[in-house]
């Protein structure tokens, strides 16, 4: 099904949370003394990682799509390229992408914009062009925390909760004017918040 597919994107962000998922598979399994699954889903979370980096684009500064249909990467600087960083990543891809993060917080008042503030496609309230998602947020700040990118992680979930203090629970939220946006009371940007103050410092 996959191959006779006209739409086959290979998209980092997807990857990097199956990596993720593939490492606490590895982790659980060996808890259980399951050697043979630990072993497998550790083979596969390696094979991954390394394969991560030939999504990497200098010219970006953080991973890119690929598209398997014509055999090249997408040129689009979307949030999958960033949240990469929750796979384990080597150090320096995770400390460019917080150079990266840093970038786009020129463009906005509040991280991270799922698309670049600064492209001519953005579109704050629209989807994935260009809205803050919590639950995204998330992820990318607990992958730069563990790669050692504590300020940019903590900058993150800060922001995260001035979005809340400011239009509540929505599903998702322009970075720019924070306005509320889908869903008015999304279960998973409470689920969110919850965690990141059950398990985070954030600054006041």
């Amino acid at each position: 099904m996959h191959d006779a597919s006209p739409f086959r994107i290979v998209d980092p962000g997807f990857n990097a949370i199956l990596i993720r998922s593939c490492q606490d598979v590895a982790d659980l399994a060996g808890r259980l003394g399951m050697s043979d699954i630990a072993s497998e889903a550790r083979a596969m979370a390696d094979k991954g990682i390394a394969a991560m980096d030939s999504l990497w684009s200098d010219a970006l500064g953080q991973y890119q799509c690929y598209d398997r249909a014509v055999g090249r990467p997408v040129d689009s600087a979307s949030i999958g390229g960033i949240l990469a960083a929750f796979a384990p990543i080597p150090k320096e891809r995770a400390a460019a992408l917080a150079t990266r993060i840093e970038k786009l917080a020129k463009a906005c008042n509040y991280l991270v914009a799922n698309h670049d503030p600064t492209a001519p496609e953005f579109d704050g309230l629209r989807y994935w062009r260009g809205p803050v998602w919590l639950i995204v947020n998330y992820m990318i700040a607990d992958g730069l925390e563990r790669a050692g990118e504590v300020a940019m992680a903590e900058r993150i979930l800060a922001d995260s909760v001035r979005l809340i203090e400011k239009s509540g629970f929505a599903e998702y939220h322009h970075p720019i004017t924070a306005e509320p946006c889908g869903g008015a009371h999304f279960t998973w940007t409470a689920a969110m918040v919850i965690e990141i103050f059950s398990t985070c410092e954030v600054a006041a």
